[in-house]
């Protein structure tokens, strides 16, 4: 027993894998609460009027590798239509196409830390005319890390199999390698990343397949949502200001600070368990 307990110690030095006291900690830290919201209202030229024309550079499959496929983005990008209120009732009612022009798309194949990056351009164009309305280019990324070693594999290890047994599948071939999600499905799965959408990295599963699909995940919903923030900025739409549903002198001072910078806000119904529409998170 006392060699197998080694064995998982050196294999942990060796890799220079092992959860670390800040990893402990991050993983502990729950997500911060979703905050903004972005809606177009009635009467905007964008309202119940945008259908996705198409996007370019990024296929249907991932064959041999991990990258993100249009099969796992293209409904995302439609529930972020859906819940701004852009999405036409159908595509012949649509008078403005989404295009999406992928010139960067890239997952790490293999490795400890996989990572998935991109760089593509949104344009909005009247499908009447071609004539461009609204372009910007977005770059995202995110870090999905590998956990190492912590205090449940040291309880495992304790065991009198439980250290080879967890050295093993420590190790796991698997565990480092980004196969591709052909289908694209089970792609809608979060790392552990405490800024949300905007989060630049965060914590995955020890498994290869899950985390490669977890830094996609993660990198398409931040791709979104700075598409989302450019295009709020540019048709001068405030972002609106998701309150808890507290009542005390603090969210008093903040809804008055949120009110003098010409943003809005709404505040969650307590007594309801209602869904909102949220972009960002």
């Amino acid at each position: 027993m006392r060699h197998s307990v080694w064995l998982v110690v050196a294999l942990c030095l060796g890799l220079t894998a092992c959860a670390s006291h800040r990893t402990a900690l991050d993983l502990q830290s729950p997500p911060v609460l979703n905050a903004l919201v972005f809606t177009v209202p009635p009467g905007h030229p964008f309202y119940h009027s945008v259908v996705i024309e198409h996007i370019s550079g990024m296929s249907y499959h991932s064959f041999w590798f991990a990258e993100a496929n249009q099969n796992a983005f293209r409904p995302q990008v439609q529930k972020a239509l859906d819940d701004s209120g852009m999405a036409a009732a159908t595509p012949i009612s649509a008078r403005y196409g989404l295009e999406i022009e992928f010139s960067k798309l890239r997952t790490s194949p293999g490795g400890i830390t996989l990572e998935s990056r991109s760089r593509a351009i949104y344009r909005i164009i009247d499908r009447r005319t071609g004539h461009v309305v609204f372009q910007s280019p977005v770059e995202a990324s995110f870090n999905a890390k590998f956990v190492g070693l912590n205090e449940n594999d040291a309880v495992f290890a304790s065991t009198i199999i439980g250290a080879p047994i967890d050295a093993a599948l420590f190790v796991f071939p698997t565990n480092f390698m980004a196969p591709g999600n052909f289908t694209g499905k089970g792609a809608e799965i979060r790392a552990h990343a405490r800024n949300g959408d905007l989060a630049n990295s965060g914590y995955g599963s020890r498994d290869g397949l899950i985390r490669s699909k977890q830094a996609d995940f993660q990198m398409m919903k931040q791709s979104i949502a700075k598409f989302v923030m450019a295009l709020a900025a540019d048709q001068k739409l405030p972002m609106t200001q998701v309150l808890p549903c507290l009542r005390n002198t603090d969210i008093a001072r903040e809804k008055a600070n949120i009110t003098a910078r010409g943003m809005r806000w709404v505040q969650e119904d307590c007594g309801v368990d209602n869904e909102r529409t949220r972009i960002i998170y």
